[in-house]
């Protein structure tokens, strides 16, 4: 194993912070100033980030937390995102000698395509779960603005999400792209 489980607290109670603070801005305020049917996903940004930058025995585990930590604000449940997440990281993995997020238009592309597959498999998961496709086409014409604002973000997460992680990729737990 490349690393321990004690090396990841620090970095991840950081990540945890961050994500909590984006989710009551999305859940509190934005609905204060007229948004009330739009809420920014922050925690698949990160998710792709952890897929990205963190190459680690425990990433599973990181996915489930960061998204049972999302899911205190949202009625959406931590196991289907746990499942994308886990599934857009092994594409990530088998693709990360052909993404190379050496600038932010390239980290918007790259990060918008990975938003979109995230909606294909929780659409997916969902369809067979209700077997309504109106649900999902309503959910779609939600989803492409919020994957677009969040893909404008990322090149600045990102950049943030580095300092964090920093120590932890010189240490050998994880490789940047």
């Amino acid at each position: 194993m490349r690393g321990s489980w004690i090396n990841l607290l620090r970095p991840l109670g950081l990540t945890l912070l961050i994500l909590v603070l984006f989710e009551v801005l999305s859940t509190a305020f934005f609905p204060m100033i007229g948004f009330t049917k739009y809420r920014l996903p922050f925690n698949i940004l990160i998710i792709l980030y952890l897929g990205f930058k963190i190459e680690n025995p425990f990433l599973a585990i990181l996915i489930f937390i960061l998204q049972y930590a999302h899911s205190f604000f949202s009625i959406e449940g931590w196991e289907m995102g746990t499942i994308a997440g886990v599934l857009i990281c092994i594409v990530i993995s088998y693709l990360k000698d052909l993404l190379h997020l050496s600038s932010s238009i390239m980290t918007i592309l790259v990060t918008q395509m990975f938003q979109l597959l995230w909606f294909v498999i929780i659409s997916t998961i969902l369809y067979i779960k209700t077997d309504d496709l109106s649900y999902i086409l309503e959910k779609f014409w939600r989803f492409l603005p919020e994957s677009i604002v969040i893909s404008l973000l990322a090149p600045i997460l990102f950049v943030v999400l580095d300092a964090i992680w920093q120590s932890e990729q010189r240490s050998g737990l994880g490789d940047s792209v």
